[in-house]
């Protein structure tokens, strides 16, 4: 890795670490205040409010650059977690969750960075990032369990908002001049987010729900799930295109959880699974591209939590993911085996 490789892999595994140890408990927190039964209808509005955060970050792209944009989404993002567990109201739970997701604009810049090195930069740097929750959950849960919940948070902010400090060495560009895209028309980001999306809000709760477990447990199963999804991220890119409808099928497994609570550790393959539908599926490399990639994925997550607020139970939603994950998995191979047999790119 070059030195501008290393600084934001620096910058992701300090990011890594302060989004591990608040995530896990993000939904138990938000359940709290409004009911398991209407965290699709939560997360949809959050997402809904968030759709101009990437094309944000691309217009201060143009402003400020690359490295000054991804300071400022890290540092509000950070604020944003810090200030969630001290929200007294809808309203305010909501809006913090908004600033926390400000992440968004600093994201087309990360990945415009990584995705003008050598192809499969995005999902190994991806996957080292995830590094830090083979503990940090352990520590979350720990922390939430003896002292309070809003330990995780607290700790999360302040993580959150150094990470971005850490590229601040890097010599970025600042381009002036006309906002411009040019992107090919592929599905395949916002169709992979969607059966995650599906899942997100609801298997922390549930698994409180139905097997009983304490914030420490909860902390342990997400550690063991993304230390799974790490060890994806660092192999399926040497399958190439296989690796993501690969991913999809194990993540189909999901619903499984409720005979076998260790099938939820199947979770983790979402850590594969975005990364790779941007590596190796999306072909822009400038923040102005990038960010309509990122506005289809976070299309994927409205349709996601949209569906799982019509389905309403948490159980019907998971259940419908592993039904999507498995047929779209079954498509994009079909896909690759129809494209090698031509001996062309179809999807374009």
């Amino acid at each position: 890795m070059d030195r501008n490789s290393i600084l934001i892999t620096i910058s992701w595994l300090i990011w890594g670490a302060g989004f591990y140890v608040y995530y896990p408990f993000y939904s138990i927190l938000v359940a709290k205040y409004i009911g398991e039964n209407n965290l699709g209808q939560f997360f949809t509005y959050l997402e809904i409010i968030s759709l101009p955060f990437p094309i944000l970050g691309a217009l201060l792209f143009r402003k400020i650059g690359e490295k000054n944009t991804i300071i400022l989404g890290m540092l509000l993002s950070g604020l944003g977690i810090f200030i969630i567990p001290y929200a007294k109201s809808y309203f305010d739970l909501l809006f913090a969750s908004v600033i926390s997701y400000l992440f968004y604009i600093s994201l087309p810049n990360y990945y415009s960075l990584m995705k003008n090195k050598e192809s499969g930069t995005l999902t190994k740097i991806w996957a080292i990032s995830v590094l830090p929750a083979v503990i940090f959950p352990i520590l979350g849960g720990s922390s939430a369990q003896v002292i309070s919940l809003k330990i995780p948070f607290i700790l999360g902010g302040l993580l959150t908002c150094a990470s971005g400090f850490v590229i601040f060495p890097i010599n970025d560009k600042v381009e002036r001049g006309s906002f411009k895209i040019s992107i090919k028309k592929d599905p395949t980001p916002f169709l992979s987010i969607i059966p995650i999306a599906l899942v997100t809000p609801f298997l922390m709760p549930e698994l409180v729900r139905v097997y009983h477990m304490n914030y420490f447990l909860i902390g342990l199963i997400d550690s063991l799930l993304e230390t799974l999804g790490m060890i994806s991220g660092f192999f399926l890119p040497r399958v190439n295109k296989l690796g993501l409808p690969i991913s999809l099928l194990i993540f189909s497994l999901i619903s499984f959880f409720y005979f076998y609570w260790p099938f939820s550790l199947v979770f983790g393959m979402r850590e594969a699974i975005i990364p790779l539908s941007l590596d190796y599926w999306s072909s822009p490399k400038s923040p102005e591209g990038i960010s309509l990639i990122n506005t289809m994925q976070l299309l994927g997550w409205v349709v996601g939590y949209g569906i799982s607020w019509i389905l309403k139970a948490p159980k019907n939603s998971i259940v419908f993911s592993s039904i999507f994950s498995f047929a779209l998995g079954l498509y994009l191979i079909f896909i690759i085996l129809l494209e090698k047999k031509n001996g062309n790119r179809i999807m374009n």
